[in-house]
């Protein structure tokens, strides 16, 4: 039986992903914004491919407590995959491909490390399943299976028992990792315009040392440091107790990263909301004085 094999450049939700990375880089860097004019294009209203995004982001998003309601549940999209205008939509796909390659590096664009590779890859598999008449059945029961996993894998428990900071710290991963798709409607510009220095240095060495994962981690780890020592002064000239209660905290969620071979997004994002929380404190001293 022919077995699917999985194409990064024809998976919607992965090209997505490293879009909105690039969109990132591309701010950051203050270079020409292509990226974000690619994903308007190809994503935009109306377009098979962003009929297809929307399913991509059901299937990752979407929790549900049993896996027979997660089965039926990915049934029902791939009943809605059915609909759409296959042609269309592999025609859009060879055209965003054409303009990703000349715009950007190719190598190095998909070089881009993405956490839910997986996920995209079964959903990607699963869609193109629909499509073909020889199958490996295995593999498609493979890729259904990792997703039923994932989509009725309840974090319930988990976040009961953490605290609220922690809790902050989890929501934002996404956030500073990929941006979302509300990028395209400017609001990235609004919300990360007052980025500092130091958020601004942790995303671009971030982004821009994605295969050299020795660099950022040094990198990395001089800034946890430096942070951590700010923190702690804070904290000894600090009255208010519900301030140092929050600076307690973060020192502590700080001191307890494991610094290995690659430092994950969790990491990354802790530091960054460091970095946001000395900069509230010291606005708000500011303001005072």
């Amino acid at each position: 039986m022919k077995k699917i094999r999985h194409s990064k450049f024809k998976n919607t939700g992965f090209l997505f992903e490293l879009l909105t990375r690039q969109i990132t880089l591309e701010v950051l860097n203050g270079s020409e914004e292509k990226a974000k004019g690619i994903i308007r294009e190809f994503y935009g209203k109306g377009t098979e491919m962003s009929k297809e995004l929307r399913l991509f982001n059901l299937l990752i998003n979407e929790k549900y407590n049993t896996e027979s309601k997660a089965e039926k549940f990915i049934e029902a999209i791939l009943e809605a995959h059915s609909n759409l205008d296959y042609k269309k939509l592999q025609r859009e796909k060879y055209n965003l491909v054409k303009s990703i390659k000349e715009n950007f590096e190719i190598d190095n664009f998909l070089s881009s490390p993405v956490t839910n590779y997986k996920i995209l890859a079964s959903v990607h598999k699963l869609f193109e399943a629909k499509t073909k008449d020889v199958l490996d059945v295995k593999d498609v029961f493979d890729s259904k299976l990792t997703l039923v996993e994932h989509i009725s894998n309840s974090t319930t428990s988990i976040k009961a028992k953490e605290d609220k900071l922690v809790e902050e710290y989890r929501k934002q991963e996404k956030d500073l990792r990929l941006l979302t798709f509300k990028i395209l409607t400017e609001s990235f510009n609004k919300k990360y315009t007052n980025l500092d220095d130091s958020q601004k240095g942790l995303l671009r060495e971030y982004i821009n040392n994605v295969n050299n994962t020795s660099k950022f981690g040094e990198y990395f780890e001089k800034e946890l440091v430096k942070t951590i020592t700010e923190l702690h002064t804070i904290y000894k000239g600090m009255s208010d107790k519900i301030t140092k209660i929050k600076l307690r905290e973060t020192i502590n969620v700080l001191k307890k990263q494991k610094l290995g071979k690659k430092i994950t997004d969790e990491q990354v994002s802790a530091l960054m909301l460091s970095y946001e929380l000395i900069k509230e404190i010291k606005n708000v001293n500011g303001r005072k004085s």
